[in-house]
């Protein structure tokens, strides 16, 4: 690719740039000093001329190749040892832009199949159960869905509780503006309708979480009837008929401030989230991103189309070959922006049962050193909604 080429002949200029200044210091502490201090400057010179989804793309491609590359003599081995340090360097750079400011996110949010890629309301069907990694019963009278910007929505109501919240109230004060700070969004009315519709959707849409636990550690695991967000208060003065104040009010369910206290969180990027475009990639990230510890992630296919409402009755709602697309659009997304170094399809050929999916993680993202991955626990039975 053209692209490609530009951006190996820039990295190329700045690692000529690199072994010219580092070159033949006497000192081995300040050699080491100067080396470090080098490979920082040159690799943020690289981040702020090579667009990033180009970068992450250009060098998840690239560094594998070069480190199996065999040199010819002791200075090309010095050079590709150089690229790769600068290349590791910039993407680390900017996934730290991507971590500056991490959002505390419950599991269950996450890992109950809350949030719709395919955000269509469901005409005269008040109620649906959705089976994913975890499932959820979800009841409305509209039909409408929760979506993976409700889901943005709500982790800002999140980052903003713990900011306020040292005494753990279950209530935290703030305008639109302060969502959309949170979110990387522009202020605006636009923009401020589009977060109050996502409130009051947060708030009316009752869900079931089937597998709920109150910590990671939980010995049991419980059904939990609720909501998102179990209040707003829009405010204005009394006796007059002007519009609400921009300042409200939302007071979370007993269950979630509970669970912010006790700590069975992980951690997203809002901002990271921002440069995904596809409510599919989107949820993708937050799914994956709620096993901290584990590397390398694996779904069966069925689970994630379940889980992202691409069934309906355990049918697909569209063609296979559609689905898989979509999930690899995602995974590409996902790539781009750098939270997953690579992804790969096992299993069967055809269909979504039998057929998975592995994402790796890039280092950065994980909490700790990889883990034994658990076993997700098999569903819990449920009894039909009578209404």
């Amino acid at each position: 690719m053209k692209e490609f080429s530009e951006i190996e002949l820039c990295l190329e200029e700045i690692t000529n740039e690199f072994l010219k200044r580092t070159n033949k210091i006497g000192d081995p502490l300040k050699a080491a000093t100067i080396y470090q201090e080098t490979v920082d400057e040159l690799s943020i010179k690289l981040v702020q001329i090579v667009p990033v989804k180009s970068l992450f793309i250009f060098a998840n491609q690239y560094i594998d190749s070069f480190r199996s590359q065999e040199c010819d003599n002791e200075a090309e081995e010095v050079k590709v040892k150089a690229k790769i340090e600068i290349l590791e360097r910039a993407l680390k750079v900017k996934s730290e832009e991507y971590l500056r400011e991490l959002v505390p996110i419950n599991r269950n949010i996450a890992q109950h199949a809350l949030f719709s890629a395919n955000p269509k309301n469901i005409p005269n069907q008040s109620t649906t159960t959705v089976n994913g990694v975890r499932s959820v019963h979800i009841k409305n009278n509209t039909g409408e869905v929760l979506t993976t910007y409700e889901a943005r929505v709500m982790g800002a109501i999140q980052s903003l509780w713990f900011k306020q919240n040292v005494d753990g109230k279950p209530y935290v004060e703030l305008k639109y503006a302060d969502i959309l700070n949170e979110l990387g969004l522009t202020d605006g009315s636009a923009n401020y309708k589009r977060v109050q519709e996502a409130l009051i959707r947060l708030m009316r849409i009752e869900v079931t979480l089937t597998q709920y636990q109150r910590s990671k550690e939980s010995e049991y695991e419980e059904i939990a009837f609720t909501r998102l967000i179990d209040q707003i208060i829009f405010r204005r003065k009394v006796g007059t008929t002007s519009h609400f104040q921009y300042k409200f009010q939302i007071r979370l369910p007993e269950w979630l401030v509970e669970a912010n206290r006790v700590g069975n969180l992980f951690d997203i990027s809002l901002i990271l989230m921002n440069d995904l475009k596809s409510y599919l990639a989107q949820g993708l990230y937050w799914l994956v991103s709620s096993y901290p510890e584990e590397s390398t992630v694996k779904f069966e296919l069925q689970t994630l189309a379940g889980h992202f409402h691409f069934l309906d009755d355990n049918e697909p709602i569209m063609q296979v070959y559609k689905i898989v697309e979509r999930i690899k659009s995602a995974c590409i997304e996902l790539q781009a922006v750098g939270f997953i170094e690579r992804f790969e399809f096992k299993g069967k050929k055809q269909g979504l049962h039998g057929r998975y999916l592995t994402v790796t993680k890039h280092p950065i993202f994980l909490n700790t050193l990889a883990q034994t991955k658990e076993t997700i626990p098999e569903q819990l039975q449920f009894f039909n909604d009578p209404s």
